[in-house]
């Protein structure tokens, strides 16, 4: 009886088919917690690691419980979160909400409202764009240093508060050229635990339309005009 043996090309074949079958089957480390919303804003939730983002037009909500998000530019909304890492936007064009439980968070330009708040580092924030509509900043960080660039005919009803520690390496200021009234606290407080001081700015640069609200604690507040 003659065996006649398929050729080598067709099992090369056959074990491709089979092995794109069973890679085909795996999910796909990241990817299954990404999807697009109705209107075509991005979402991605993770449990953990990195997250990139180059565009998203229509808005973006990115999560994940530990690591750097960065966001190129996106339009319509930005909401991202991270538990433990830095957050970076390059451009938004609409509102942006980022919060990081222990990192920086910056953000390049903004044309929107902008909150942001980090447990522990630094906050970066510029305006850009008219101010027709209201767009109120809200900026907090629970240790470290807050800048804040808004456009030379920005409207603004600013409140700042900026609280010291007794044990604090060095002194912290709030500085702006926009003729705010400054004033500090003269006691102690030990209220919150570890014993401080405040030092208040407050003020109003034209119409006072926009709301900007900045607090921190051990780092300097830096506002300035473009």
């Amino acid at each position: 009886m003659t065996i006649h043996k398929p050729p080598v090309v067709l099992l090369l074949v056959l074990a491709g088919s089979v092995s794109m079958f069973f890679l085909g089957c795996k999910p796909r480390a990241g990817r299954e917690s990404e999807a697009r919303t109705g209107t075509g804003a991005l979402t991605i939730s993770k449990m953990g690691g990195e997250i990139y983002v180059d565009d998203a037009p229509h808005g973006a909500a990115l999560t994940t419980m530990g690591g750097d998000i960065h966001l190129g530019k996106v339009g319509d909304f930005a909401k991202v979160t991270t538990m433990g890492g830095n957050v970076a936007i390059d451009h938004a064009s609409a509102n942006v909400d980022a919060t990081t439980m222990a990192g920086n968070v910056t953000i390049q330009s903004a044309n929107g409202t902008v909150k942001a708040t980090t447990m522990g580092g630094d906050i970066t924030a510029r305006l850009v764009g008219s101010s027709d509509q209201r767009r109120d900043v809200e900026l907090t960080s629970n240790g470290g240093t807050i800048t804040l660039t808004v456009p030379k005919d920005f409207p603004m009803e600013v409140r700042i508060k900026l609280a010291y520690t007794k044990n604090a390496a060095r002194t912290f200021d709030v500085i702006e050229h926009l003729g705010l009234t400054q004033r500090q606290s003269a006691d102690w407080d030990i209220s919150k635990g570890t014993p401080r001081k405040y030092i208040y700015a407050e003020g109003r640069v034209g119409s006072g339309q926009n709301h900007v609200e900045i607090k921190t604690i051990n780092g300097d507040v830096i506002l300035k005009q473009e």
